[in-house]
């Protein structure tokens, strides 16, 4: 870490003050959107005060797990979870009992269902993830714990699980189980069997209402795979070579600095076809996923351009580029439709001066929710960093965790 002294770091913020630069971080801009249409407070449904202060989920951040989030489980009802036990030991010596409280409302905001699920908050002393919950299965909401256990020797544990509520927050399932992703369309679940760092990976895909298994992969990944992502019944990875010695491109799972990439995304399905689409020297991409259509979904990381490139990629047919956030922010895609013809990401422009000195430059990122056939957003407006949103399956409607309320936004029809 480097450390800068203190008459030069005034002299920098000074000058990057009187610059512009950090104001230029947080620059307002006029929003697009429609107002919200539901207003829910949650403060008499148990939210915590102070879960929406600045710090409020970065204060224990990487020691105590929290939850925050908002799920579409269909088009009209939504599940909204927060902690209400601490985010922050009260004292060294006592550990943190965790409790997540779950609400399911509907597109009026009347409450449907509730529940407290109690889960192992405290880290130990060691580094544990942020709570999570996202679309499940056949209109599911998955619920993930996380946790990292002492054993009766006093050793620490880690544990992964994954409970699986209906719309009345009622047990579905819950397996105990390291899941690597859901699938993109479905919400399937996909498990790696076991764990190895070599040779191949046996891969289980789990769909409905209570999961079954509908596909099973058995994948030696090349040397050189970068990303990989599963739909219900294909596979799909990049696959990239290095540029190590000039105009000479080797397979490698080093990833060098700096080194060129040429790469192209794989997709293998079921039946054994396949098809391949070059990245034309770009670099890699993410993969977002496979659409209802078996195209692919991805975002191209472009040189000096945080966004990226939003693209489909489709069997026998040129690239498509989508709409997508501004080049000088960072984002990915939140949630979308199936077909992708409406998607949301959020997204944020703090730079390297904004980071340099602890802190970011605005409180708020953008939540952007963009039609695909129109290079201009449906929604771009302000949201807190420390807030949630996402879209409805139908891409209808979007709702808000902000502020200490749930916010439910109308979308104009699809064309």
């Amino acid at each position: 870490m480097t450390h800068w002294p203190n008459k030069l770091v005034s002299a920098i913020v000074g000058v990057v003050l009187a610059g512009g630069f950090l104001v230029g971080c947080s620059r307002a801009q006029p929003e697009i959107g429609p107002a919200a249409a539901v207003r829910v407070p949650l403060s008499s449904k148990g939210l915590p005060a102070g879960f929406f202060h600045v710090d409020a989920d970065t204060k224990c951040a990487g020691q105590i797990i929290g939850y925050r989030f908002v799920v579409w489980l269909n088009n009209d009802r939504i599940a909204v979870g927060f902690n209400t036990s601490p985010n922050c030991r009260m004292s060294r010596d006592r550990t943190v009992d965790g409790m997540a409280r779950i609400l399911v409302l509907d597109l009026q905001g009347k409450v449907q269902a509730s529940r407290d699920i109690a889960y192992p908050a405290d880290g130990n002393g060691e580094i544990v993830a942020d709570g999570e919950a996202r679309p499940g299965p056949a209109g599911t909401l998955l619920f993930r714990i996380q946790s990292v256990n002492l054993d009766p020797e006093g050793k620490t544990e880690s544990k992964s699980g994954v409970l699986l509520l209906d719309a009345n927050l009622k047990d579905v399932a819950r397996l105990d189980r390291f899941l690597e992703q859901t699938t993109f369309v479905d919400h399937a679940l996909v498990f790696q069997e076991g764990f190895t760092l070599t040779g191949p990976r046996a891969y289980s895909v789990l769909d409905g209402s209570p999961p079954v298994e509908t596909q099973r992969w058995t994948e030696d990944w090349p040397v050189g795979t970068m990303d990989r992502t599963f739909g219900e019944h294909q596979l799909a990875y990049m696959l990239c070579k290095q540029e190590l010695r000039p105009n000479e491109y080797t397979s490698s799972n080093v990833i060098y600095a700096g080194a060129k990439r040429l790469c192209s995304m794989n997709v293998e399905s079921a039946d054994h076809g396949g098809w391949s689409a070059p990245l034309k020297g770009e670099g890699t991409a993410a993969l977002v996923g496979f659409l209802d259509d078996g195209s692919v979904a991805g975002q191209i990381n472009v040189k000096g351009i945080p966004a990226g490139r939003l693209v489909i990629w489709k069997k026998d047919q040129s690239t498509e580029t989508l709409p997508w956030i501004p080049r000088d922010y960072s984002g990915a895609v939140g949630s979308a439709t199936k077909d992708m013809s409406r998607y949301a990401a959020f997204s944020t422009n703090d730079g390297e001066l904004c980071e340099r000195f602890g802190k970011h430059c605005s409180e708020n990122g953008h939540w952007m929710v963009f039609d695909r056939t129109s290079e201009k957003p449906l929604v771009n407006r302000a949201l807190p960093k420390n807030g949630r949103a996402a879209l409805s399956p139908d891409g209808l409607h979007y709702a808000s965790f902000e502020s200490g309320e749930l916010r439910l936004y109308s979308l104009p029809p699809r064309k």
